[in-house]
Parts: structure tokens; sequence; C-alpha cells
């Protein structure tokens, strides 16, 4: 008889940070999962199951639709108790764990996933990455949350989520004029980037590596469409999940001098620490 951890290393996991391309490999992790135990309606909402307060749009946290009202209020306990009720009738839930989200229940969820098939994703390219969150913050900061989409057809305007079809790249532009987004750095948002980097790879990844069922760690530079479906076994209708923007320059938005100031304290720690953890300064 097949014994529970080895049935549980059919069901992939995948750990990770916003911003490292999570909602396209997932999608396929997502399709996979239809076949092996239990998906959520595929919204950034459900399948980031742990996700904070903080990162659910106000539009989704002020719904009256009461299917994501009940969900937005539920307590990581409550979450947690779920989780675990479904794994006694032989159930798992696919979902994907953000850093910011798990690290206050990293004891617990090491332990619950730890004969799953393990993902750890990483952007090789960290000052992109970097400069990626930096950008959505500074739009989120600017855009009066009130206004942060259209709860009757289910997107989300203001951040730039790429699930959410063709027109979001025009739909995130058009806000950055209509609202006169600010691009500058912030302190704030920077010491929450470096330790989520540090968490995920001096405790995750080391943490995940001393198990006997040890986990696979990627770079997003180094897959593609044929590495998911050959991994995953699965192939996607349409290839859009998650995609890049492709017009979409960052670096454009900040003045030459807020530009200057966010590589200086990046190169500080870059040489510091982001080298040692194999990353490149691009």
């Amino acid at each position: 008889m097949e014994s529970i951890a080895e049935y549980k290393k059919e069901y992939p996991m995948l750990i990770t940070l916003h911003k490292s391309g999570s909602t396209w490999v997932n999608a396929y992790i997502h399709k996979k999962m239809r076949k092996l135990g239990m998906t959520p309606p595929p919204k950034n909402l459900y399948t980031e199951f742990f996700t904070s307060v903080e990162h659910i749009s106000n539009v989704e946290s002020k719904s009256n639709k009461e299917h994501i009202k009940r969900f937005v209020n539920k307590t990581y306990k409550e979450r947690i108790a779920l989780l675990e009720e479904l794994r006694t009738f032989g159930f798992e839930l696919a979902h994907k764990a953000h850093i910011p989200e798990i690290n206050s229940i990293w004891p617990w969820f090491k332990e619950f996933y730890k004969d799953h098939d393990l993902l750890v994703l990483k952007r090789r390219k960290i000052f992109s990455h970097w400069l990626s969150i930096l950008f959505n913050r500074c739009i989120l900061d600017a855009a009066p949350t009130e206004e942060m989409g259209n709860a009757k057809e289910g997107y989300t305007g203001l951040i730039p989520s790429k699930a959410n079809g063709p027109y979001d790249e025009d739909i995130l532009k058009s806000t950055i004029q209509e609202y006169n987004v600010q691009f500058k750095f912030n302190a704030k948002c920077f010491r929450e980037f470096v330790n989520n980097i540090r968490f995920l790879n001096d405790v995750v990844i080391k943490d995940l590596k001393k198990q006997e069922n040890k986990p696979q760690v990627i770079w997003l530079e180094d897959i593609d469409t044929a590495w998911l479906q050959k991994r995953f076994h699965v192939e996607l209708k349409t290839h859009k999940h998650g995609v890049p923007f492709k017009t979409l320059d960052y670096k454009v938005y900040f003045k030459p001098e807020e530009m200057a100031l966010i590589k200086e304290k990046f190169k500080e720690r870059f040489d510091a620490e982001f080298q040692f953890y194999g990353y490149e300064y691009k």
C-alpha cells in the first residue's frame, strides 16, 4: 500500500517571492492539480491562499460578493485548519506560497508540506526584480484605493496582474497618467525586499535542503513554456498566463536622481549579500 508520504510527492508546492513569475508557473501547477487534488478559482486572491490583507485589493476586501467577503476575513488559524481537515479526507489544495505571507507560519508550513513536490522559484536578475516591486508599490501608494478596479468584472485595474487579460498593460499606463504617480525610492519597501530575500535563501532553502525530500530550486530565467509542460505534464490552451509585459520599461518612469539613489542603495546590498546567493546585478 502506498504511504501517505509517497502520495504527497505527486503534489507540487511552489514557494517564491512576489513578482517572480509565480502566476505563470502556477498556471501549470493549477491545471496539473485538477487531476490530483482540489483547485480554487484561478485568481490570485484564492491561489495565494495565505495572502495577507495588505496584498488584497480594496475592491476585493470591500466586495459585496458573499463568497469573497467570507474568504478574505478568514484568519491564518482558520485557513490552516481547513488545509489540515482536507488532508484527513485525502485532499490537497492547490495554492502557491509567497514569502511575506508564510514567514510567520514557516515552522508549521515546512512540516506540513515536507513530503510534497517542493519547488522554489527565484529571479536571477535581482535588480529587475526589485525595480518591478518598487514600481508597483509607487502605484499603489499614489492611487485612491477605493477606485482600484471593477469588482463586478472581477479585475483590479491598478495592480498590473498579468493574469487578467491583454489590456492590463494599457490600463496600467493610463493609471499612471491619471493619478500622476511619482516614482521614488522607498526605504521601507526596500527593507522588506531585503528581508524577504534573506528569509528565502537563509531560512526557507536551507531548511528544506536539510529534509529528506529536497526542493527543486529553479531560476525564472532558466525556464520556458516547454520546460513547464514537461515538468508538470500539462499544456495550457493559452500561453498568456503571467507572461512579462512586452513594452513596459520600469526604468524610464524614475527620474535620473531617483534612479541613482535606487542603484546606490541596491549596490550596497548586492555587494554585501545578494551576489553570494547567486543573483546577478541585472
